[in-house]
């Protein structure tokens, strides 16, 4: 990966704020805290991207979780099956209603729309989503498929206009299993998977391929996976992926950079993989006092500036300090860190961690721990 020289990219300049036409973006955090379903929450993140004072990596104040905004009834320990689809969050798994459909809540406009179901419920653990202009992608077990935009609203004259709204089928790739990283390379045509594949004979075996959109064909790119974790976003000031770092437990809590693969040229199951590097410093796994639980990366950035946000789930030890502290029963309490950062190369060409704002340390209610699947992977999205 070439190294590159330091510049102002990193601070110095606040977020341009969006103009009277154009709407705040915020972040939704969808939480499986409710004794029928789930809660969606909305946290601000603006007045940390106005301030130019540094935050440090953690904090032991908590706070009180943002109000729910929206409820929504559903079967727990799904939440692996929430995904946002232009300003709508959407639960994909199986409701009990006769309409095959799936409920669909617009944060802009705070109402609860229809969107199709699928035939069969996504795989809450190992699916992917990917948004790409207008259309929604699903990769999950054995099954590819695309959704449309919605269609338009009716018009002042309630005509009706036929528009079929409905999941598309699209090609399987010859390797495929679970998906452990993916990302959309900035050509926005195409989209990249690193999957998994358990056999008896072999092991556990790796794979990434590319999908072209606009002609529905698969490339093999190699025998390896990309080197994050989750979901790797665009940097186009590091002109590279970002993501979690994976693999090595030495690298846990570090952010990872990555070259962008070229589009469309497959280089077999010999072919290399991209250049990649580590952030010099640790984003969280910093306080050995803290268990780390789970971890979940978003691009929150704008036209002026990429940016990032961490939201880390993690457990403390909720005994009360004092002489007998030692002799009491473990008692763990979990959180939601927020955290807000950017990234640069620094004269050596490292890849640095800045301006990094703590946003809060948000206490879950202790029935929210019962569903690990939402403490491994936290369910946040920026609409």
């Amino acid at each position: 990966m070439p190294k590159r020289p330091a510049d102002e990219r990193g601070g110095g300049r606040s977020a341009k704020l969006p103009t009277s036409t154009q709407q705040r973006k915020h972040l939704y955090l969808v939480l499986d805290d409710w004794e029928l379903g789930y809660s969606i929450r909305k946290v601000d993140l603006w007045p940390a991207f106005d301030s130019d004072e540094a935050s440090s990596n953690s904090s032991t104040e908590q706070r009180l979780l943002p109000p729910a905004i929206f409820r929504l009834e559903a079967k727990h320990a799904r939440s692996g099956q929430f995904a946002a689809f232009g300003t709508k969050i959407m639960f994909l798994g199986t409701t009990d209603n006769p309409w095959r459909t799936v409920p669909a809540y617009d944060v802009r406009t705070r109402s609860l729309t229809s969107a199709p179901r699928r035939d069969s419920d996504p795989n809450p653990f190992c699916c992917a989503y990917v948004q790409v202009d207008g259309k929604l992608f699903l990769l999950d077990d054995g099954v590819f498929e695309m959704l449309q935009s919605p269609p338009p609203p009716l018009d002042d004259t309630c005509l009706k206009v036929k528009f079929d709204w409905s999941w598309c089928t699209l090609p399987l790739p010859s390797y495929h299993d679970d998906v452990v990283s993916y990302a959309v390379h900035p050509d926005e045509r195409t989209l990249v998977f690193s999957m998994v594949k358990h056999t008896l004979k072999k092991g556990i075996r790796l794979a990434t391929l590319s999908f072209d959109i606009e002609s529905s064909r698969w490339t093999r790119q190699g025998a390896w996976g990309l080197p994050f974790k989750g979901r790797g976003y665009f940097d186009r000031d590091l002109d590279a992926w970002v993501g979690l770092a994976a693999g090595d437990p030495d690298t846990l809590g570090h952010i990872c950079a990555c070259d962008v693969l070229s589009a469309g040229n497959g280089n077999g199951a010999d072919g290399q993989p991209p250049a990649w590097k580590i952030s010099k410093e640790k984003l969280f796994c910093v306080d050995p006092a803290e268990k780390h639980i789970g971890a979940t990366l978003v691009y929150v950035g704008d036209d002026d500036r990429a940016r990032f946000c961490l939201v880390q789930c993690l457990s403390v030890d909720d005994r009360q300090g004092g002489i007998w502290k030692e002799s009491m029963p473990e008692q763990r309490g979990y959180l939601l860190r927020v955290t807000t950062f950017s990234l640069k190369y620094d004269k050596n060409g490292d890849l640095r961690i800045a301006r990094h704002r703590l946003i809060g340390s948000f206490r879950l209610p202790d029935g929210a721990a019962v569903y690990y699947d939402q403490l491994e992977r936290p369910v946040a999205f920026w609409i």
